[in-house]
C-alpha cells in the first residue's frame, strides 16, 4: 500500500448521537450479560436433537415460493416482510400435506435430509447430511433462524479459489469483482471504516462507473453495513444518505454520486438492538458469484480468509442477501429474474496451468494499490500478481519478503524472526483450486438477534457448528480470533472423549478485555486453561492440540493489543471431508448475538487444500502450541509467557478492564491495554474461573510442548504431511492398491521358495504366542507388533523382487508395509477383542492405502535428491524414517509425540552399507528393510510409553546428524510431500536388482537377433553396456561373488545369465546350489562384460519429469561384427511402459499360485477394492494353517 489512512476523531452524526451509541453498546453487552447470567448458558447438552425431520421442515423446504422469486414477481415488496410472510408458522399450517410416515431409522434419516436439499449430479456424504439434517431440525422452531428460503438452504456449486492472506489481498479480489461485475453488486460488512481497504473497495466503484459509461449502462450497488445508531432503536434498517456516507471528513467515504455517475448506489445501516448485530461479511456479484469472507473493511492485523463460490449455491447467498438488507428496494435489482441456477457455472480459465507453471520464468507483475490500481480480467491472472508479491526483492530474504506483504496498513515496522527455512512451502496468499465439478453445499445461518429466554439459540449456524463436533469419527480442526462458547467447549470436549483428535488454532488476545465482561466467558487461555484441566488422562489431553496464531515470518505469537500479527479467520474442517467457513466464531458474540453467514460444503478435494493453505500461510503449527498444564503459550528458552499476555489469571476488577474495552472497541480504536504483567513460568497458580466444567488433573502430567527449543524442521515437515495431507486423487488409491498387492505376493514367494528367510521368521522364544498379535501371512503364527514388522518386511523384500524407486539415493518403498501391516493388524485385532482401545485412524483398507501412500512419499522424495550412499548410509534409514512417521499416525500417537519419534530415528546409529559392498555382501540386505520396520515399530512404541524427543537430533551441535554425518547444508527437498512416489516406483517383474533391469531386458533382445543369425551367447567375444552412475555405482562388481546375495547385485551377472538361460532370471538361479552359480561359461562371459557410466542416461534417470531406468547394450561378436546397440529406457514394470499393468498382475498371480487357490486369489482381488474392509479381515485372507517349513 502506498498510504495509510488515519481515523478521523470526527464523530458519525452528532455528539449526542455518539454518546448514546457509546453508552448504549456498554448497556447492550451488560444486560445482554446479565440475562445470560440470569438464564444460564447453555451447554451442548441442552441443545435438542431432532431424530427426524418434521413434515414441517420437509414443507419448508419444498415450498414453491422463495423470497428470490417472490421479489422477482413483485419487486415494491420489502423482503423482510415477505420472509415473515412466506414462512412464519401460521401461514405455513395450512399449505402442508401428508408426507411418509417418519422413522428413525439411520438411511430414513439421512434420505429425508437429502431430499431437502437441491444437489444437483453430486452425492452428498453422510457426515455432509448428518450436518445438514441437525442444521434443518432447527427451522421447526423458528423458520426465519436461517436467515434464508428453506428451498434454497441447501444446493450446490464449485470452489474456483481461495485466499488466506492479510485484509489488503482480500479487498483486491472484492475490488476486482466489483470491476467485473455487469448488472449489479450487494456488498454487506459488520465494519465500514475509512481505510487503505475501503479505498481499495471505493476505487472500484469508480472504476465499474468508469467502465459502465463506456458499455452505455448502469450498475445498481447496495452496500449494508453495521453502525449503530439510537435510531435503530425503532427502525433496524436505517437508509443512509449520500451526505452521510460520503461525508469526506467521516468515517466511511464511499463515494459522492457525482464520482459514480454510472452507480445507483443504495446504502444501509442495519442493526437490531439491544442483542443483534449484523455481524456477516459477504458479497454476490451479478447474482453468479459470491465471496463469502471473515475481515470486514477496515485496516488491521488480521490474517483472514476469503471463499470465492459459484453456481447453484449463489442463488442461496442472493436470497440471504435480499432478507438481510430488509427495506424495499429504491432501485430494483436487475438479476432479481435470472438466478444462477438458471446459468452455467462460470468456468475456470483453460490457462489456469500456463499461468502457475511458469511462475519462475516470468517477471513479476505490479502490485494493485490504492495509489495504482490494477484488474485484472480473470481469476488466475489475479492470482499471479497477488502471489508474486512474496517473490523476494533484490536484497531481500524469503522470510523478509513475507514481512512485508504482512506489513499492510498498521503494522509497518514489524519485523520478523522466522529463519528462511520456514518458507517452504512459500506463502501463497491466493490459492486456485483445480477445476473440479459442482458439489454439496448447504448456507448454515444465523439470525441478529438473542433472546432473553434463549430460543435464539436453535440456528442453523449452531446446530451445524454442534453437530459437526458431535458427527465426527477422527479429526476436528478448528480456526477462530475467540472459543469460549459454553456449547461449543463441551461438545469439543465431548469429541476428544470419544477419541476424536481435535486441533485449535486461536489467536492470542483477541478482544481479551471484551471478554472478560461478566459472563462473557473470557479469554483464549483461560479456555484453553479450562478445557486440559477438564480432560482427565495424558491419553485424552494428547488428543486436544491448542496452538495460538503464529504468523509466517515469526516463531512466536504476538499479543492482540499490539496489532502485529493477529488472526481473523472462522473455519472448522471434520475428518478432513466436511467444511464450515464464513463469519461465525466460536465466541459467545456470534453464538447468542450475531448474524452470521456460514458455508457448509462437502468436499475431501477443498478440504485438503485448506489444510494445506492454512498451515503454508502461517507457522501456527510449527512455534504455537501451548502447554497441556495450563493452556497457555511459553516462550521455549525462558519459560514466560508472551509480552502484554493476561494468562489464566486477569486479576482483581476484570469486569472493569472488559467495559473500558467494550467502549473502545465500539468506538473503532484499540482495544483496552492491560497492564504490564510480571512475568511467569511454567508452573502457574491456577485461578478462580467462571465454568461449569470439572477440574480434574493429575499432578504428574507434563507436557511435551515444554521442551527448550522448537523441532528441527525435516521432522516437522513430515509430522504435518503425515496428518493434515489429504489424498484425493483415484489414481493415487489405485497405485497404492497395486503396489499392496505386489508387496503381499512378494512376501507368500520368499516364504515359499527360501529356506534361508524362513529360518529368520517366528517368535525369538520358539513357541511364544501372543494373543491378538499380527497374523504373519502365509503362517499361523500370531506375532507382536515389533518381531511382526520384521518378518513381514523381511518376507517382502528379501528376494529383491519388490518395487523400488530411484534418485541420488535408491531403494524400495514397499519395504514400509512391513512395520504398517504389523501395526494395523494387531491394533485391529486387539481393539475388536476389547483389549485395547484404539484412538487413531479407523483400521480399515482406506486408512492402511493412506499410511502407504505416505510412507512411499516419505522415502522417495527423501530418496531423489539425497545420497546417503555417499557417506556410507544404507538406504534403509529412509525405510525407519517413513515407517515411524505413519505407524506413529497410525497408532493414534499426537504430532507432538510423532515429532519424538522421528527425532528418534534420527539419534539412531544408522546401517552402514557395508553389507552390500564387494567382498562384505551377506544376506543382510534381505533383511535389513524388516530391521529398519521392526526399529521404527519399538520406537514409536517407546515414546507412546512416555519416552520424550529430541528437537534438534539433525541440527544439533556438536553431535547432530548434519554435523557428524551429513553436511551443514542438510537436505534437499526438490519436491513437497504429495502422492508422486506410489504413481512412480519400479514394480521389479524380474528378481534383478532395479537397475539391471534395462540391461536384462536389452540382452534378451540381442540374445533374439544372435539366434536370428544362427548363432549363440558363445559367439560373442565382450558386451558393451552403457548405463546409469546409480547402475555402475551399485551392481558393477567384478572378481569372485560369494552368496546369492552378491550375484543379484551384479549387472554383468544378470547380463550373462540372460544371454545363457534365455530367459529373465529367477530368484533361484542365485543360489549357491544353482546350476548357473557353478557355471563356469557363465563366469568367464561375465568377464567379458564391461560397465560405462552415461551421463545423458544419468540424467535422465535423476529427471522428474522422464525417471527412465535405462541401460543400452552393443555386442562384439568373435568375428569382428558387432550387433548395433539396443537401448531400453522403460524396462518393463517402469511407470511409462504399458505393459507394466499386465506384467505386475501376472507376477501377482504368480507368487499367490505357489500356496493359494485360483479362488482365493479371486477373493484377495475383489476384497481389496474395499475401503471399507477391516486390515484384520484382509490379513486373514492370506492366513495358513501350514507353513512352508514346519517350524512356522
Amino acid at each position: 500500500m502506498s498510504q495509510t489512512h488515519q481515523l478521523s476523531d470526527q464523530p458519525y452524526g452528532s455528539t449526542l448521537a455518539a454518546v448514546l451509541r457509546l453508552s448504549g453498546a456498554v448497556f447492550s453487552i451488560c444486560l445482554s450479560s446479565l440475562v445470560i447470567w440470569i438464564v444460564r448458558q447453555p451447554t451442548s447438552d441442552n441443545h435438542t436433537y431432532c431424530d427426524m425431520i418434521s413434515d414441517k421442515v420437509y414443507q419448508l423446504c419444498h415450498h414453491d415460493k422463495t423470497v428470490s422469486s417472490e421479489l422477482a414477481r413483485d419487486p415494491s415488496q420489502s423482503p423482510e416482510k415477505l420472509f415473515h410472510k412466506l414462512y412464519h408458522e401460521n401461514k405455513l399450517k395450512e399449505k402442508l400435506v401428508e408426507t411418509k410416515q417418519s422413522t428413525t431409522d439411520s438411511q430414513d434419516v439421512l434420505q429425508r435430509a437429502y431430499e431437502c436439499g437441491n444437489w444437483g449430479t453430486a452425492k452428498p456424504s453422510n457426515l455432509f447430511l448428518k450436518i445438514y439434517h441437525d442444521a434443518l431440525c432447527t427451522l421447526d422452531k423458528n423458520p426465519l433462524g436461517g436467515v434464508v428460503s428453506p428451498p434454497l438452504m441447501g444446493s450446490h456449486g464449485v470452489v474456483p479459489l481461495t485466499i488466506v492472506a492479510p485484509l489488503p489481498d482480500l479487498c483486491r479480489h472484492v475490488a476486482n469483482c466489483i470491476a467485473r461485475a455487469e448488472k449489479e453488486v450487494f456488498l454487506g460488512t459488520n465494519y465500514w471504516i475509512y481505510s487503505d481497504a475501503s479505498t481499495l473497495v471505493t476505487n472500484a466503484f469508480r472504476e465499474l462507473s468508469r467502465r459502465a459509461g463506456e458499455r452505455g449502462s448502469k450498475v445498481v450497488v447496495k452496500v449494508l453495513y453495521d453502525r449503530g445508531s439510537p435510531q435503530q432503536l425503532w427502525d433496524n434498517h436505517l437508509s443512509v444518505g449520500e451526505k452521510q456516507y460520503a461525508d469526506p471528513n467521516g468515517k466511511v467515504r464511499l463515494p459522492p454520486a457525482r464520482e459514480i455517475p454510472n452507480l445507483d448506489l443504495q446504502v444501509v445501516n442495519y442493526h437490531r438492538p439491544i442483542f443483534g448485530t449484523f455481524h456477516a461479511k459477504f458479497m454476490v456479484i451479478d447474482r453468479r458469484v459470491a465471496l463469502l469472507q471473515s475481515s470486514n473493511v477496515q485496516d488491521n492485523d488480521n490474517l483472514e480468509m476469503m471463499v470465492h463460490v459459484e453456481g447453484p449455491i449463489v442463488d442461496s447467498f442472493y436470497d440471504t442477501a435480499l432478507i438481510s438488507w430488509g427495506k424495499v428496494f429504491q432501485t430494483t435489482l436487475p438479476m432479481l429474474s435470472s438466478p444462477a441456477a438458471s446459468a452455467g457455472i462460470p468456468s475456470i480459465s483453460a490457462q489456469h496451468s500456463q499461468v502457475e507453471s511458469n511462475e519462475d520464468l516470468r517477471s513479476s507483475l505490479p502490485e494493485h494499490t490504492t495509489q495504482d490500481p490494477h484488474y485484472d480480467s480473470d481469476i488466475q491472472h489475479e492470482a499471479q500478481r497477488v502471489n508474486d508479491t512474496i517473490r523476494p526483492r533484490a536484497g531481500e530474504s524469503k522470510s523478509q519478503a513475507v514481512t512485508r506483504h504482512l506489513n499492510t496498513t498498521i503494522q509497518r515496522d514489524t519485523t520478523g524472526d522466522a529463519p528462511d527455512s520456514d518458507q517452504e512451502p512459500p506463502m501463497r496468499p491466493y490459492m486456485t483450486l483445480p477445476p473440479h465439478k459442482p458439489f454439496p453445499m448447504a448456507v448454515v445461518n444465523r439470525e441478529p438477534w438473542g433472546a432473553p429466554n434463549h430460543t435464539s439459540i436453535y440456528t442453523p449456524q449452531n446446530s451445524a457448528f454442534l453437530s459437526a463436533f458431535r458427527h465426527a469419527k477422527h479429526s476436528i480442526f478448528v480456526q477462530t480470533p475467540n472459543m469460549n462458547a459454553e456449547p461449543i467447549l463441551q461438545a469439543l470436549l465431548d469429541a476428544v472423549r470419544r477419541g476424536v483428535t481435535v486441533t485449535c488454532y486461536l489467536c492470542l488476545g483477541y478482544n481479551d478485555a471484551g471478554q472478560l465482561l461478566p459472563f462473557q466467558n473470557g479469554t483464549n487461555e483461560m479456555t484453553a486453561n479450562r478445557l486440559y484441566r477438564s480432560l482427565h488422562t495424558d491419553e485424552e489431553r494428547s488428543r486436544l492440540r491448542i496452538y495460538n496464531y503464529v504468523g509466517k515470518d515469526q516463531t512466536k505469537p504476538i499479543h492482540n493489543k499490539y496489532k502485529k500479527r493477529s488472526c481473523h479467520i472462522k473455519l472448522m474442517i471434520i475428518d478432513e471431508r466436511v467444511a464450515i467457513q464464513g463469519n461465525g466464531n466460536l465466541d459467545t458474540q456470534s453464538f447468542y448475538h450475531s448474524q452470521e453467514v456460514n458455508l457448509l460444503l462437502d468436499s475431501p478435494l477443498v478440504c485438503r487444500i485448506w489444510l494445506e493453505q492454512i498451515n503454508q500461510n502461517q507457522n501456527t503449527a510449527i512455534y504455537g502450541a501451548v502447554s497441556t498444564e495450563d493452556g497457555c503459550w511459553h516462550d521455549p528458552v525462558s519459560g514466560e509467557i508472551p509480552k502484554g499476555s493476561i494468562g489464566i489469571d486477569p486479576g482483581r476488577f476484570s469486569w472493569a478492564k472488559g467495559v473500558v474495552g467494550a467502549v473502545q472497541r465500539v468506538r473503532g480504536r484499540l482495544a483496552y491495554k492491560p497492564r504490564s504483567l510480571l512475568k511467569r513460568r511454567l508452573h502457574i497458580k491456577s485461578s478462580i474461573i467462571i465454568t461449569n466444567l470439572p477440574f480434574h488433573r493429575p499432578e504428574s502430567t507434563r507436557s511435551f510442548n515444554s521442551m527448550s527449543c522448537p523441532y528441527d524442521k525435516p521432522i516437522i515437515d513430515i509430522t504435518q504431511y503425515v496428518f493434515h495431507y489429504n489424498i484425493d486423487d483415484e489414481k493415487a488409491w489405485s497405485a497404492a492398491r497395486v503396489a499392496l498387492l505386489d508387496a503381499m505376493g512378494c512376501a507368500i514367494e520368499t516364504l515359499f521358495t527360501s529356506e534361508e528367510c524362513q529360518k529368520l521368521l517366528g517368535p525369538a522364544v520358539p513357541g511364544t504366542e501372543v494373543p491378538n498379535g499380527f497374523r504373519l501371512p502365509g503362517t499361523n503364527l500370531s506375532l507382536d507388533p515389533v518381531k511382526g514388522a520384521f518378518d513381514i518386511g523381511t518376507l517382502i523384500r528379501y528376494l529383491d523382487h519388490n518395487d523400488a524407486l530411484g534418485g541420488a539415493e535408491w531403494g524400495h518403498p514397499s519395504d514400509n508395509l512391513g512395520a504398517i501391516l504389523a501395526v494395523a493388524d494387531w491394533l485391529c485385532r486387539a481393539s475388536a477383542s476389547g483389549r485395547c482401545k484404539h484412538t487413531g485412524p479407523p483400521l480399515t483398507m482406506r486408512t492402511l492405502l493412506t499410511a502407504l501412500i505416505k510412507a512411499y512419499e516419505i522415502q522417495g522424495c527423501y530418496q531423489i535428491s539425497n545420497a546417503f550412499n555417499a557417506f556410507g548410509i544404507d538406504h534403509v534409514i529412509l525405510v525407519k524414517l517413513a515407517s515411524a512417521a505413519v505407524v506413529a499416525w497410525l497408532l493414534g500417537l499426537t504430532e507432538e509425540q510423532t515429532l519424538a519419534t522421528l527425532s528418534h530415528v534420527w539419534m539412531d546409529g544408522q546401517p552402514s552399507r557395508v553389507y552390500r559392498t564387494g567382498a562384505n555382501t551377506i544376506p543382510r540386505k534381505g533383511w535389513a528393510a524388516g530391521d529398519a520396520c521392526m526399529r521404527a515399530v519399538h520406537l514409536a512404541l517407546l515414546v507412546r510409553a512416555g519416552q520424550p524427543g529430541a528437537p534438534t537430533p539433525l541440527s544439533s551441535l556438536p553431535f547432530g546428524f548434519y554435523a557428524r554425518t551429513f553436511g551443514a547444508n542438510g537436505f534437499e527437498m526438490p519436491r513437497p510431500f504429495g502422492m508422486w512416489a506410489i504413481q512412480n516406483v519400479l514394480f521389479k517383474v524380474m528378481p534383478v536388482e532395479g537397475h539391471g533391469i534395462a540391461a536384462v531386458e536389452a540382452a534378451l533382445v540381442q540374445l533374439g537377433k544372435l539366434r536370428a543369425r544362427g548363432l549363440g551367447p558363445e559367439c560373442i567375444a565382450r558386451v558393451e553396456v552403457r548405463t546409469t552412475r546409480a547402475a555402475d555405482s551399485i551392481i558393477n562388481k567384478r572378481g569372485q561373488l560369494h552368496n546369492a546375495a552378491d550375484r543379484d547385485h551384479c549387472i554383468q551377472y544378470v547380463i550373462a545369465l540372460a544371454f545363457l538361460k534365455g530367459s529373465a532370471p529367477e530368484a533361484r538361479d542365485y543360489r549357491d546350489e544353482s546350476y548357473w552359480a557353478r557355471s563356469e561359461e557363465l563366469a568367464s562371459l561375465r568377464e567379458r562384460i564391461f560397465i560405462h557410466v552415461d551421463e545423458h542416461l544419468t540424467r535422465d534417470y535423476l529427471d522428474l519429469s522422464k525417471k527412465s531406468i535405462g541401460s543400452a547394450l552393443t555386442v562384439h561378436l568373435l568375428d569382428s561384427s558387432e550387433l548395433p546397440e539396443v537401448l531400453v529406457e522403460y524396462p518393463a514394470g517402469h511407470v511409462r511402459n504399458p505393459a507394466t499393468a499386465r506384467a505386475v498382475q501376472e507376477k501377482f498371480a504368480k507368487n499367490m499360485r505357489l500356496m493359494f487357490t485360483e479362488k482365493e486369489i479371486s477373493e484377495i482381488l475383489q476384497e481389496v477394492e474395499k475401503d471399507d474392509l477391516l486390515i484384520m479381515d484382509f490379513v486373514e485372507l492370506f492366513a495358513r494353517q501350514s507353513s512352508p517349513d514346519p517350524r512356522l
